[in-house]
């Protein structure tokens, strides 16, 4: 019995992710899902609610990973204390940077799959999430950064979400273009590099 389940339920998962890749979220019916994985609708519904659920279980484990590598990253931006903490957290950015693409090229197929086929997903527009939160917590350390900046005034949010954006669409669409994870890992470092210049001119580090 639990072998059967198993077995039933790691076929569903494969036909819809084939589905979910060929057609995209919107165009796949839970039907022809079940009749590539040879299944009845019925067997579906004993595995997953929905057409939703049985997305969301494709891409979660990868996402929760990737937040959980974002979260344990970011504490290196925390606790500034002087000039130097700033300029040794822009230099962890690169590492940073990495660890999190080399997890993206390793979990391909979820990312994939969410940037493929993710429109009608709550994960639509999925770099843009990213790109949010990765706002949110640079606008943190910017937070942190003040009392040490010594042209404090040109410390600005809304360059934050430029910022922001930019980095983050610029791993993202390396990875859609089919480039290898080092060419996504030089890219990616040129735009940080030529954001982190720009903040130590202004801010003048």
């Amino acid at each position: 019995m639990g072998y059967d389940f198993d077995k039933t339920h790691e076929c569903i998962l494969k036909s819809a992710m084939r589905h979910f890749m060929d057609v995209g979220f919107r165009e796949a019916s839970i039907r022809k899902i079940c009749k590539d994985a040879g299944v009845t609708n019925g067997a579906f519904y004993a595995h997953f609610q929905s057409k939703s659920d049985l997305f969301n279980r494709l891409v979660e484990p990868a996402l929760q990973g990737l937040y959980e590598i974002y979260s344990n990253e970011n504490l290196c931006f925390e606790n500034i204390r002087s000039k130097e903490d700033i300029l040794a957290a822009f230099e962890h950015t690169f590492s940073s940077d990495q660890i999190l693409i080399h997890y993206i090229y390793e979990n391909k197929d979820a990312f994939l799959l969410l940037l493929k086929a993710g429109s009608g997903t709550a994960y639509e527009g999925f770099p843009g999430i990213l790109a949010e939160r990765e706002q949110k917590e640079t606008e943190k350390f910017f937070d942190e950064c003040r009392p040490y900046v010594p042209k404090s005034e040109n410390i600005s949010y809304p360059l934050v979400s430029k910022i922001s954006s930019l980095v983050v669409s610029t791993v993202f669409d390396c990875f859609m273009m089919g480039k290898t994870e080092e060419e996504t890992i030089r890219e990616t470092r040129l735009a940080s590099e030529f954001c982190l210049a720009g903040l130590k001119k202004i801010w003048d580090l």
